[in-house]
C-alpha cells in the first residue's frame, strides 16, 4: 500500500483547504499525480476563480477503516476548510460488512465534526443490482443515511457518468482514464464550489 501524500507544503494564508480522503479513485491509480481527481478539481475551481487547494489524501487500497486510523496525519494535520470522504469501495469489493464500513464512515464525520471540519460525503453506487435486503442495497443506502444523519452535503457517485464507458475506463473497468477524471472531476468540482463559498462567508 502506497503511503499518503503529504499535505501541500506551500497554500497561501486566503486558500481553502480542501482535503480529500479516499482511496486509488481520490490517489490517482494507473495516472501522473497531476491528473488525478483533486488536481483537476483544483485546476477548475482556479479557471473558475475560486481560490481553493485541493489536498489528495487518498490511498489505492485503502478502507474505511484505513481512512479512520490515518485520520489524524492525513486530514487533521492539514487543517482543512473542507473534508471530502471518498471511501467504501475497496469495503465493498473485500466483502466487509456494511455495519462495519457504516461504522467507520461515521467515525470519520465525527472525528470531524469534533475538530470543526465541515465535510461533504461521496456515495458508493455498487455494480449489480439494489435489490431490497441485498448487499449492494445496503451499502448504497449508508451514504444518504449518513449524510442526512450528520447534516452534510451527499454527492451520490465519483464514477455515475462514466461507470460502464470503456472508453474512460482503465483496461480494469474499475478506475478512469486521465480523460475519465476530466470528466467526473467537472460535476464534482461544481458541487463543491457552493460549498467552499459557502465556508469562504462564515
Amino acid at each position: 500500500m502506497q503511503e499518503a501524500p503529504d499535505p501541500k507544503a506551500e497554500i497561501s494564508s486566503d486558500s481553502e483547504v480542501v482535503v480529500f480522503l479516499g482511496d486509488s479513485l481520490t490517489a490517482g491509480y494507473g495516472l501522473q499525480p497531476d491528473e488525478a481527481m483533486p488536481d483537476q478539481v483544483e485546476a477548475i475551481w482556479r479557471a473558475s476563480g475560486l481560490d481553493a487547494v485541493a489536498v489528495n489524501a487518498g490511498v489505492s487500497g485503502d478502507t474505511t477503516a484505513n481512512g479512520l486510523a490515518r485520520f489524524d496525519w492525513s486530514v487533521a494535520a492539514a487543517e482543512p476548510d473542507l473534508l471530502v470522504v471518498a471511501l467504501g469501495a475497496n469495503d465493498f469489493l473485500m466483502g466487509v460488512p456494511p455495519d462495519i464500513a457504516r461504522a467507520n464512515l461515521a467515525a470519520i464525520l465525527e472525528r470531524a465534526r469534533a475538530a470543526g471540519i465541515p465535510a461533504v460525503l461521496v456515495g458508493l453506487t455498487p455494480r449489480g443490482a439494489l435489490e431490497p435486503g441485498s448487499r449492494e442495497a445496503a451499502y448504497a443506502a449508508i451514504y444518504p443515511e449518513l449524510a442526512a444523519e450528520y447534516g452534510v452535503p451527499y454527492y451520490p457517485s465519483l464514477l455515475g457518468q462514466i461507470e460502464g464507458d470503456p472508453s474512460l475506463l482503465q483496461p480494469d473497468g474499475l478506475h478512469p482514464t486521465k480523460e475519465g477524471v476530466v470528466v467526473i472531476s467537472a460535476p464534482l468540482a461544481a458541487f463543491l464550489e457552493p460549498v467552499i463559498l459557502s465556508i469562504e462567508a462564515q
